[in-house]
């Protein structure tokens, strides 16, 4: 299948995005990609597709993956030097 391709100049990442019409993936030139739920994610926080620059850099430094916080389980900490029973 031939893809469908939107290319876009974000101003705020200063470089061309490329959007999949067929996947709802979205491609950034420097090689970041998002998921179409990691879309969804962003556009449900009331941003637009320019999300802010920070949350760009975080995510193609580290290849991580933008999850909702209420689908990520919570992690249990105990004091330094305390029991947790």
């Amino acid at each position: 299948m031939t893809g469908k391709w939107t290319y876009i100049e974000s101003e705020t990442l200063a470089q061309t995005i490329a959007f999949d019409l067929n996947t709802g993936w979205l491609f950034c030139k420097d090689g970041t990609r998002y998921s179409p739920a990691e879309l969804r994610i962003i556009a449900s926080g009331g941003a637009d597709i320019e999300l802010p620059p920070v949350v760009h850099t975080v995510k193609k430094i580290f290849g991580g993956e933008i999850t909702d916080k209420a689908s990520r389980p919570r992690a249990q900490y105990a004091m330094p030097g305390k029991r947790k029973d």
